[in-house]
């Protein structure tokens, strides 16, 4: 059952009124890969979140803003529909008793709360891949606390008693428990696996084959995970990461369920002093990489150069590096009007050469040893038009009013959210998307906490690392955005780690104000310095460039 077709044959033979899918796999994980996404199987869209609904005659996709223009172009058999539209649509399919397909697998039993969903029947089209895995155990040197330290905080925190344990169904979260990475897997380096804590051992349950012994670990086959948890009289789980899936096994074994937040997310969000050190020292590799792209991009006039030339360049650069460990999400690189995509990737269209006059829009992230980045910047390829220059020099004032808001032990994602945004409404102008998000440490490089968005009721803590990512998208135009990787100091201020030069050449000096000035300034003072000393000379003349002061 992987074509709309057969789907809908599928209903019409077994009297179901429809079939809702996701783009999860049965860990829920934010990047899928293609053999897993059977969302993308069926409708063709390639973003990160998304939802059909398909019936014997219709079919909808559900997608937030930043996709909206991306689905109508991908998925042309699919009625495109705002994201905050399911819930309602959902309920009202439930109240009318109608029956509903779904893999029970990739949906999170809080979402089957949140929608009442009534009525529902299970298919399981994916099968899950033995395959050997090699395990890393991050040190100390890298991570800054052992795993059975970590074990230890956990317990604290749960008080597990006798009889009692925690089921912890994020990857990410394990990942982050026993310092343990997959280092050689694409994007997110966590093991699809779940677990079970108990005082001092961690049990890990996975399909992959793991030869790998790792102190205070102890790894088993997915298939012992229901022996397991039958021991226990009382099991802890996070419904936002566990699968209807797994509760209903849990249910039908009579298992006491408490429904808990998982507090890893809260702790893995704080980053210790050694993990924002080292993080320091990865955004100085990143630097050095896209400074060397930007030389030769625009050194070659980008003469038959188009925008997956760029993104293959920016990863030979990188590699170059010992310590890089691949992308932490696919490149984005997106020329005029296809960098009003907000997601856009060059490889799910036609290919587009960059020509002079240009903007290019560039979203890079990295993995290294030393951790995880994230940067975008808007490139100018020649001449642009005043109104090009205003917006980018809005986005960029909106970038400083977070990178300079002043953070008190009260002050929620939300509020950050909307300084950012107060810069650009003046104008009449925003964007469909957050203004930050938690990254994680050489993980997924987006985690729940820190969020700057406009729902974001969160607290913010000292050594959270978050994006700063304010922008502007003109459908068949441009888009324009500025992102920096962030984190809150000790003195409350955020302090930038995204070493990489805005675009002077974009900036109109009479829209910033002085303190505005002096920011772009010692941020070029700074980066300058970090950097130039790992460039040959042509390099280190073209970074200098980059970085004159502007008055």
């Amino acid at each position: 059952m992987t074509s709309l077709a057969n789907i809908k044959k599928f209903l019409k033979r077994h009297k179901i009124d429809a079939c809702l899918i996701s783009k999860n796999n049965q860990f829920l994980n934010e990047i899928t890969s293609q053999s897993e996404n059977f969302l993308l199987k069926v409708t063709n869209f390639t973003g990160s979140l998304g939802y059909a609904l398909i019936y014997q005659k219709n079919q909808y996709l559900y997608v937030d803003g930043r996709y909206n223009q991306q689905a109508k172009i991908q998925s042309k058999k699919f009625i495109i529909k705002d994201i905050f539209e399911l819930k309602k649509d959902l309920r009202k399919f439930s109240k009318n008793k109608k029956q509903l397909l779904i893999d029970p697998r990739t949906f999170s039993y809080k979402f089957i709360e949140n929608h009442k969903l009534k009525n529902l029947f299970f298919f399981t089209p994916l099968k899950n891949i033995n395959l050997q895995k090699s395990i890393s155990k991050l040190s100390k040197n890298f991570c800054g606390h052992e795993n059975f330290e970590k074990i230890k905080k956990v317990n604290l925190k749960m008080n597990l008693k006798k009889n009692e344990t925690f089921f912890i169904t994020s990857p990410e979260n394990i990942g982050w428990l026993g310092n343990i990475r997959v280092l050689k897997k694409k994007f997110n380096k966590n093991l699809n696996c779940v677990a079970i804590l108990e005082k001092n051992k961690l049990f890990i349950f996975t399909d992959y084959t793991i030869k790998s012994k790792i102190k205070n670990i102890i790894f088993k086959n997915q298939s012992e995970l229901e022996f397991y948890l039958s021991k226990y009289k009382k099991v802890y789980v996070d419904k936002n990461y566990t699968n209807l899936y797994y509760i209903n096994k849990l249910i039908t074994k009579k298992i006491n369920i408490r429904f808990i937040e998982d507090p890893i997310d809260h702790f893995k969000s704080i980053k210790n002093s050694t993990e924002i050190s080292n993080i320091k020292i990865a955004h100085i590799f990143d630097g050095i990489a896209y400074i060397k792209f930007l030389f030769w991009l625009k050194n070659n006039k980008f003469k038959k150069i188009n925008e997956i030339d760029c993104q293959n360049k920016i990863e030979f650069f990188k590699r170059q590096n010992k310590f890089y460990l691949g992308p932490s999400f696919e490149t984005i690189a997106a020329t005029e009007k296809n960098a009003s995509i907000i997601h856009y990737n060059a490889k799910d269209y036609k290919i587009t050469y960059l020509k002079k006059n240009h903007l290019l829009l560039f979203d890079s992230g990295s993995h290294y040893m030393f951790g995880t980045t994230d940067m975008t910047r808007t490139i100018s390829l020649g001449q642009q038009s005043f109104f090009r220059k205003k917006i980018y020099t809005l986005v960029l004032k909106s970038h400083i009013a977070v990178s300079t808001a002043k953070v008190n032990s009260s002050t929620t994602g939300k509020f950050i959210d909307r300084l950012a945004r107060k810069k650009l409404l003046k104008f009449g102008y925003n964007y469909n998307h957050g203004t930050g998000h938690g990254v994680g440490y050489l993980s997924n490089v987006h985690e729940n906490y820190p969020s700057l968005s406009k729902m974001s009721n969160n607290k913010l803590y000292i050594n959270q690392v978050t994006s700063n990512e304010p922008g502007f998208y003109k459908k068949n135009d441009f888009g324009i955005r500025l992102e920096n990787l962030i984190f809150l100091n000790d003195d409350r201020k955020f302090e930038d780690l995204t070493l990489v030069p805005f675009e002077n050449s974009m900036i109109v000096r009479s829209m910033l104000n002085e303190s505005e000035k002096k920011w772009i300034n010692n941020y070029h003072d700074n980066l300058y310095e970090k950097i130039h000393k790992f460039l040959n000379d042509n390099e280190r003349k073209f970074l200098r460039n980059c970085c004159l002061k502007i008055n």
